[in-house]
């Protein structure tokens, strides 16, 4: 499979949530406060739900969402969140011990103000590497800049 920085947690053909980097929002600004943001596009399908909306996340939450998921592959009790500044996506990945791991989420089409989608579904946890991998590749197209406070 071709390296993608698209983050793909579930099954294409099922039930999914899809984190698609588009762009910096700022490309010209370079501190940590204005210069990390991402437009995204994000694709959910959950149940008989399926809807596509915009979002600006940061490519910090990127960054601790790929470190509990790293966590997360290596001990099967654990769990990673990913949670964003705004509120438009939240998601855990919760392993049972198992070889599944629950995907529970949040969505709103507009920030603050949105209609809200909460859904879950289950996932294989060997998903995992890949999701983990699709991570890297996206931090490496929209690193973390600035220096935290």
């Amino acid at each position: 499979m071709a390296p993608s920085t698209d983050i793909l947690i579930g099954d294409s053909d099922r039930q999914y949530v899809l984190l698609r980097p588009l762009s910096r929002s700022h490309p010209g600004l370079f501190d940590r406060r204005d210069g990390n943001w991402i437009d995204c596009e994000l694709e959910i399908a959950a149940g008989g739900f399926r809807g596509t909306f915009h979002a600006n996340l940061r490519s910090e939450d990127f960054q601790t969402f790929l470190e509990e998921a790293q966590g997360l592959s290596r001990m099967p009790d654990g769990t990673a969140t990913f949670s964003t500044m705004e509120g438009q996506i939240s998601l855990s990945l919760t392993g049972g011990g198992d070889e599944h791991v629950r995907v529970h989420g949040e969505a709103l089409d507009t920030a603050g103000i949105g209609n809200r989608l909460t859904f879950g579904f289950e996932i294989d946890r060997t998903s995992l590497t890949g999701i983990c991998r699709s991570l890297e590749y996206l931090l490496a197209a929209f690193p973390v800049i600035g220096i935290p406070d």
